[in-house]
């Protein structure tokens, strides 16, 4: 019987000055060891545990070394168990690389991590050749099913985007407006601005500050507000 691996790979999704829902991919050189191949691979932050490794902590350590971020809202979301989800032939060839045994099955826990784009600066290490933030709609094919693995990610965001969550995307001082394109970029769908104000300020969840902003959607300042923290 062959060996089973257990392997974890993030899904980060980052949010920035330009409004658009992210997420962080990082490039691998099919063989990092000529100089004249120029095949890459692109894919999410991802590693199998070690043997004497929690999943949380592994998590924690596999997207450190390969992204060099740390201390962020880490949540597990889900687990893929396809037999086949590493069986294409490029990806083969590029795990020759890098495991003795590149048939085996892999079965992969996936985690969800929310940043503000801004707070955080990732850098390539380990095998990743190059870390870059592809917007939603632009994201290619990615190695083995983490195109999947990003659509499973998203979709328990867009059901469980709470005000915790989305103070991890947003800076600490946000307009209203921003708060609801965030929404409208997770959701993929277009809000009423005047129901969205007047449903989340009668949730108590804000608190105005005394801060503004210069880009307000009529060219007025726009008010600031931060969540509530209790």
């Amino acid at each position: 019987m062959s060996k089973i691996n257990v392997s974890i790979d993030c899904v980060v999704f980052g949010y920035d000055a330009d409004l658009k829902l992210k997420v962080l991919l990082i490039t691998k050189k099919e063989n990092p060891t000529d100089s004249n191949d120029t095949k890459i691979h692109v894919a999410l932050p991802g590693d199998l545990i070690k043997v004497n490794e929690d999943v949380d902590p592994a998590a924690k350590r596999i997207l450190n070394s390969l992204t060099n971020i740390n201390n962020i809202f880490l949540k597990r979301f889900d687990i893929f168990t396809d037999p086949n989800r590493i069986s294409k032939l490029d990806d083969l060839k590029w795990l020759k690389n890098f495991r003795k045994n590149p048939n085996e099955r892999v079965i992969t826990i996936g985690y969800l991590s929310l940043i503000n784009i801004s707070e955080f600066k990732p850098i390539p290490s380990s095998f990743a050749h190059e870390v870059i933030w592809m917007p939603l709609n632009q994201i290619p094919e990615l190695t083995f099913d983490h195109n999947k693995i990003i659509d499973s990610a998203l979709n328990y965001l867009q059901n469980e985007l709470d005000y915790k969550m989305s103070s991890c995307l947003l800076p600490e001082n946000f307009s209203i407006p921003q708060l609801q394109k965030l929404h409208e970029e997770v959701l993929n769908k277009k809000l009423d601005s005047r129901n969205f104000r007047k449903n989340i300020l009668r949730k108590g969840v804000l608190v105005k500050t005394k801060n503004k902003s210069k880009s307000g959607r009529t060219g007025k300042p726009a008010t600031l507000y931060k969540f509530n923290e209790n």
